[in-house]
This record gives structure tokens, sequence and C-alpha cells, in this order.
């Protein structure tokens, strides 16, 4: 019976594919769960097994690619490797946590900006509610600093991308920085 392979790949470009035994690379991970589940289940971790296990399903092949990258330089190299100094089990957990936690906290806020009545509450906040009848705030880029509306009127939509202070509002009550207003069709 022929073995099933698979291609394992890094994030960026400069690092090497790995062909890998599917069955070595399934052993490999279930271990690495299994060490990864009691570590945080003895530091009394406040997170449910699904929660960690589908946390470490996203880790998991960054992680297990570290991990069989360095065996292919140990076999390549035939020299004894020393891994760089290890960190604790509770600073392991501490890291893992604060991870947790910044992925976490990324969604939510993502999810709450991306829902229309939030946007539209600080939108009628900061125009004013004569104004937020006849356009609408769609979507904010964090990165770029721009917040895109929606207007009924081109008139309406010049008289709120002249007033500055909308822009203002929108950064305090969204607390994201907001630059420039665009319309949208």
């Amino acid at each position: 019976m022929k073995k099933k392979s698979m291609i394992l790949r890094a994030a960026g470009a400069e690092y090497p594919a790995l062909k890998l035994d599917r069955q070595v690379y399934n052993k490999c991970w279930f271990e690495n769960l299994a060490f990864f589940l009691k570590s945080q289940l003895l530091n009394n971790v406040p997170f449910s097994k699904e929660t960690l296990t589908t946390y470490y399903a996203r880790k998991a092949p960054s992680l297990l690619y570290d991990r069989f990258l360095g065996d292919q330089k140990k076999i390549k190299e035939k020299a004894d490797f020393t891994p760089s100094p290890l960190l604790t089990p509770t600073a392991r957990a501490r890291q893992a946590r604060e991870n947790l936690f910044e992925v976490l906290f990324k969604r939510i806020e993502r999810k709450r900006y991306s829902r229309p009545e939030f946007l539209q509450s600080i939108w009628r906040e900061a125009v004013g509610s004569s104004l937020a009848v006849y356009s609408q705030l769609v979507a904010i880029d964090e990165e770029k600093h721009i917040g895109f509306f929606r207007c009924v009127s081109s008139v309406i939509a010049y008289e709120i991308r002249k007033d500055t202070t909308v822009a203002e509002k929108l950064t305090s009550l969204s607390g994201i920085s907001i630059k420039l207003l665009k319309q949208v069709y």
C-alpha cells in the first residue's frame, strides 16, 4: 500500500515546502495537541477544551512546520541540535493566554464594527439625526483611517465631508482613528 504524503508550507515564500508522510504529521499533531491541552488545563486556564482545541487547530500548522523544519535540519546536519531554551510551562501558558485573548478581542471588535446597527448609531451621533436620515456609515477601514458612507444627495455628502468635526466625533465614538470620510455609491 502506498503511503500518503502531504506538503506543509510556512507563511512566507522564503521558507521551504516540506513533504511529509500524512501518518507522521497526524501523529505529531495529536501528540502536540495532547501536550498543549494538558499544559493549559494544569494551569487552570478558564477556557473549555473545545475552545483550546480550536485555538490549537489554527496554530498547529505553523508550530508543526517549525518542528518538522528543525527535524529536517537535524537530519541534514547530522549534529546535535540544541534548541533554544524552552519556556517554563507557566510562561508558555501565559503567552498562549495572551495570544488567545488578543485574537478573541480582535474578532469581537471586528464583529462589532461590521454591525450596521453599531455603525448607524455612532453615525447618528456624529452627524446628527437630521443628516443621518439621508446618509449611512457603511464601513471603517482601520489601516487607512477612512470612514465610508452612503448618502442620498451629493449636496448633503459634500456638507458631511466638509465638516471636520464629523471625523473627530467618529474617532471618539468608535475608538478608531478616522482622518477622512469617503462617499461610496
